[in-house]
């Protein structure tokens, strides 16, 4: 199984209808003379167009932020299967994921990376097409590829349940959404251990993928553009402790739920969303 070809360097868009072009096609893109986060969220509304519903700063990706969010994640205890929430490093390689996935339906369906400040080592970026891995694997594996499909997960963060089971990948709106993150697991029930070795299998594969890929950089001004339902994501650590990435999430017409107010990620309490 060669897993490469769903890996992306994002090409770089002239406009934001090039840069929407880009994403509809590609799932990415890569932008860059953003002067501010203030004209990182315009370029995102006009990116958007008339689907547009919110563009708006989640964090600020920043080894400060992290070392502010740590000590409560690290507060929160083991779920009923003994996982606990973790945060990582800024200076290890983060799991390829979809942001916002503690949040289900609520996540946003687009996303912005605004590079204002980049580090001299480590750090670089890697993009994974989720939707296209998900064909590669329906190649060797057609059973692999029915239940990612066809069956019910559990999408929870330990001790945050959503409540929702759906499958890794679905059709939501006209679009593919795959998703990915280390946290995902069966529904808790008689079928637990016989759908294990899949959701291991897709983990594996996504793995795979984020080890075979090639990185890219984004400098200042940069800023990548992401269809947050389709793209996995995620950087390598870095030593520059300056280093400052802003989060910005995207929400348009297209999205299956669009929260009332700010996420919490340290927190991700579905309860209040509902």
């Amino acid at each position: 199984m060669d897993v490469r070809s769903a890996n992306l360097l994002p090409r770089f868009a002239t406009t934001p209808q090039h840069a929407r072009a880009l994403v509809a096609l590609d799932g990415a893109a890569l932008v860059s003379g953003i002067e501010s986060v203030d004209h990182a969220i315009a370029y995102g509304y006009q990116m958007l167009g008339d689907r547009a519903v919110r563009v708006r700063t989640q964090f600020e990706a920043t080894k400060a932020t992290m070392d502010i969010e740590k000590p409560v994640v690290a507060a929160q205890p083991v779920d009923e299967r003994g996982r606990k929430r973790d945060l990582g490093s800024y200076d290890e390689q983060q799991p390829a994921h979809n942001d916002g996935f503690a949040f289900g339906d609520f996540a946003p369906d687009h996303m912005f990376l605004y590079c204002e400040k980049p580090c001299s080592i480590g750090g670089a970026n890697f993009l994974v097409d989720a939707l296209r891995l998900a064909s590669i694997l329906a190649e060797d594996d057609p059973e692999l590829a029915s239940f990612l499909w066809d069956v019910p997960i559990d999408h929870s963060e330990p001790n945050f349940p959503q409540h929702r089971p759906a499958p890794i990948a679905r059709m939501v709106a006209g679009r593919a959404q795959v998703r990915s993150h280390q946290y995902q697991a069966p529904v808790l029930g008689p079928d637990e251990a016989g759908q294990w070795p899949s959701v291991k299998k897709w983990g594996e594969a996504v793995m795979l993928a984020r080890a075979t890929g090639p990185r890219f950089r984004a400098n200042g001004g940069d800023m990548i553009c992401i269809d947050n339902y389709r793209m996995l994501h995620g950087r390598d650590g870095y030593v520059d402790v300056d280093r400052k990435m802003v989060s910005i999430w995207a929400w348009t017409t297209d999205a299956i739920a669009i929260p009332e107010g700010t996420l919490d990620i340290a927190s991700p309490d579905m309860a209040s969303l509902r």
